[in-house]
């Protein structure tokens, strides 16, 4: 056993070892190193001149995007209000059965048994097996 015991703590020891060193690189090579900062040119007063068609363009597709953002929340809302009708459809149907059920469960319950006519009732053994 103490030679298995042995060998088994060297086999992990050495499997550790060798994560550390693969590990190593990679930690090495995230943040390290200098980076050299980019700064703008100081020539930057003017604006470049900006062109009419395409500042026409960028303002229609802007347009069109916010039209078919508001499309897609009316929609959107329809079909909400539409499974809200639904659901609300449904919620009086099973309220109406209930109801059905209970007036019905009251009126088998208000229902008188019948009863065997009392003059006309015959008194003596009832049946005769043999």
């Amino acid at each position: 056993m103490g030679k298995r015991a042995a060998f088994s703590n060297t086999i992990w020891k050495t499997v550790v070892f060798a994560g550390a060193m693969l590990a190593t690189p990679l930690v090495a090579g995230c943040g390290g190193g200098d980076k050299k900062e980019t700064t703008l040119p100081a020539e930057t007063t003017t604006a470049p001149a900006e062109d009419p068609a395409a500042a026409d363009k960028a303002a229609a597709d802007a347009k069109a995007a916010e039209d078919a953002k508001a499309a897609e929340e009316a929609q959107a809302a329809e079909a909400k209000a539409a499974e809200d009708a639904k659901a609300a459809e449904l919620q009086a149907l099973a309220d109406k059965e209930a109801a059905d059920k209970a007036a019905a469960e009251e009126a088998a319950a208000a229902k008188k048994r019948p009863r065997a006519n009392t003059k006309s009732r015959n008194t003596g053994r009832g049946f005769i097996l043999s």
